[in-house]
């Protein structure tokens, strides 16, 4: 069965409307069994279990209010387009484009329906506006 979604590379990017999401996120980590998962999980954008723990990206808010330690203070910016998950070259393109014309690393992360950046807390408007003319260029 193939995945929902866009699948060609030059209409993705074309057609990939970039939308800066309110609020500062943060990357934090939460120990396997630990009671603070329980109240983070309905709070969180994104949960992956690994081996030393849950990864979670929530508001900063909630991470200052479940007092955890976290790292990179973002934003986060949804490609509003319905890429499919078997996509192919779609985020490296995007990513090599942001790291070689802006020099700006990001975290990408695939929901169903679209991709989302984290960007560097500071660099959101930078990003979004490259990722504006990338897509004009398919034009």
């Amino acid at each position: 069965m193939t995945a929902p979604g866009g699948l060609e590379l030059a209409k993705l990017i074309k057609s990939m409307n970039p939308i800066l999401q309110d609020g500062t996120f943060v990357f934090a980590t939460v120990a396997n069994g630990s009671k603070l998962l329980e109240r983070a999980m309905p709070q969180a954008e994104m949960l992956f279990r690994e081996t030393e723990g849950w990864t979670m990206i929530v508001t900063q808010s909630v991470a200052d209010d479940l007092v955890l330690d976290f790292l990179f203070p973002c934003r986060k910016v949804t490609l509003d387009v319905h890429s499919s998950l078997e996509a192919v070259g779609f985020l490296a393109a995007i990513t090599t484009r942001l790291a070689e014309r802006v020099r700006i690393g990001v975290n990408p992360v695939s929901g169903y329906y679209h991709d989302h950046l984290f960007v560097p807390l500071g660099k959101e408007d930078l990003v979004v506006e490259e990722l504006k003319q990338m897509a004009a260029e398919q034009e």
